[in-house]
């Protein structure tokens, strides 16, 4: 029977643990070193990417947010706007019927009556009226007769003899306020049956004061005593 070597073991020789120098032990730690700066570099730049994305849409959606704000604050303003016009509107077209019936009694006054100093004072206190309206935004609609019916700005109240299609006579003036129609004009419209022309006939220039203009001397005297 062998006798066993008591320096190796009861079996045999025992395995020996790999000898490295001491420079690819270094060489093999900077390798792992790099190797783990590497996965952190790439986990870094993979986060601040991250970062960068989710920042450019909180951006993104702030600025959305700045601008329906924007939107929102202009449209409010719109609003409000038009609700004080058109209260103001409201309270024109009430007003227009007593301008109205101001400008038939000025384009009706007898010849006995034109040259009395109160009614210069009444025609006085329709033009101030008609001022402060235009002043809020008032304007007249630009009607001629002979000119084409138009049922965006002209509502036809009768037909009569005339051109076919046309304005013959504007019976009530028409208005607008801040370029929207506030009432059409009333007017009378031709049938197509043309008539001969005639001397045309004004219902009374309201844009001046009412005048004793060819009156004659008893009216004069009627109208001072």
């Amino acid at each position: 029977m062998e006798q066993q070597n008591p320096e190796h073991g009861a079996t045999g020789d025992a395995p020996e643990a790999p000898n490295h120098s001491p420079d690819e032990q270094q060489a093999a730690g900077d390798s792992s070193t790099a190797d783990a700066a590497e996965v952190d570099a790439a986990e870094l730049s993979a986060r601040v990417q991250e970062l960068e994305e989710r920042s450019q849409r909180y951006l993104a959606n702030w600025q959305r947010a700045q601008a329906d704000l924007q939107n929102f604050r202009r449209q409010v303003e719109r609003d409000q706007e038009e609700m004080a016009q058109w209260a103001s509107a409201a309270l024109m077209q009430q007003t227009l019927s007593v301008l109205d019936d101001l400008e038939r009694a000025f384009s009706t006054v007898p010849a006995n009556l034109i040259s009395l100093t109160w009614i210069e004072g009444v025609w006085l206190v329709y033009k101030k009226l008609e001022a402060m309206l235009v002043a809020r935004g008032l304007e007249a609609l630009e009607v001629e007769a002979g000119q084409t019916f138009d049922p965006n700005l002209h509502q036809a109240i009768t037909e009569v003899d005339g051109v076919a299609g046309a304005v013959v006579e504007v019976v009530q003036r028409g208005y607008t306020v801040g370029g929207r129609l506030l009432r059409p004009a009333l007017v009378t419209v031709g049938n197509g049956n043309v008539v001969a022309a005639g001397d045309v006939v004004d219902a009374g220039d309201t844009d001046s004061p009412p005048a004793a203009e060819g009156a004659s001397p008893e009216a004069e005297a009627d109208s001072t005593q």
